[in-house]
């Protein structure tokens, strides 16, 4: 299992330090896997849906070429000919060069927003988990990463490619929701 590392592991760590004065190391270990799946489920919004970066920016915006693969309206697409789809293509036509050619292109059906998403097959987006570092235990616990390899280079391509943090830095309103849960269980406890 690849997992990335991000600054929540060092809040996380921080944290954890803290509260092992204040929580059972079994409390603390309850509640840091209840940090980690959160924020797993609202990183994967804020990058797989609504394509923005730690610091709150747009990732980036998807080239009119890329756009014609996403949304499979090349020029050879069959088109819907009559009814409330007149004029939508039906397929996204055939490959005219290559050693595919002749042969279908795959419909990815996604919408024309040129925002990057991260996402084409759903596949990456899929695969982000939330996942505990065995063998070794790590002090926090808990990471935030991708079981597929590739997946995980496609990340640091894509940070690197876009020259921002998208996925190793939390944003500000994330690292806020975590003092709020942190508050929540000490509260609790």
């Amino acid at each position: 299992m690849i997992a990335y590392n991000s600054n929540a592991s060092e809040v996380l760590n921080v944290i954890s330090n803290k509260l092992n004065k204040a929580m059972s190391e079994q409390e603390t270990d309850k509640m840091l896997r209840k940090i980690a799946s959160t924020l797993t489920a609202v990183l994967r919004v804020r990058v797989h849906q609504n394509g923005i970066a730690a610091d709150g920016s747009k990732i980036g915006t998807y080239s009119p070429q890329y756009m014609k693969v996403r949304t499979g309206q090349f020029g050879n697409a069959t088109r819907v000919k009559s009814g409330k789809n007149k004029g939508k293509s039906k397929d996204a036509g055939v490959v005219t060069r290559g050693a595919n050619k002749g042969q279908q292109r795959k419909k990815y059906n996604r919408t024309s927003d040129t925002k990057v998403i991260l996402s084409l097959t759903r596949q990456m987006e899929q695969d982000m988990t939330t996942c505990e570092r065995n063998p070794i235990k790590i002090p926090y616990g808990y990471a935030i990463g991708y079981a597929n390899e590739e997946n995980y280079n496609k990340l640091i391509w894509n940070e690197q490619r876009y020259g921002k943090k998208i996925l190793t830095k939390l944003s500000a309103e994330e690292e806020d929701l975590v003092d709020i849960m942190v508050e929540n269980a000490i509260a609790t406890n």
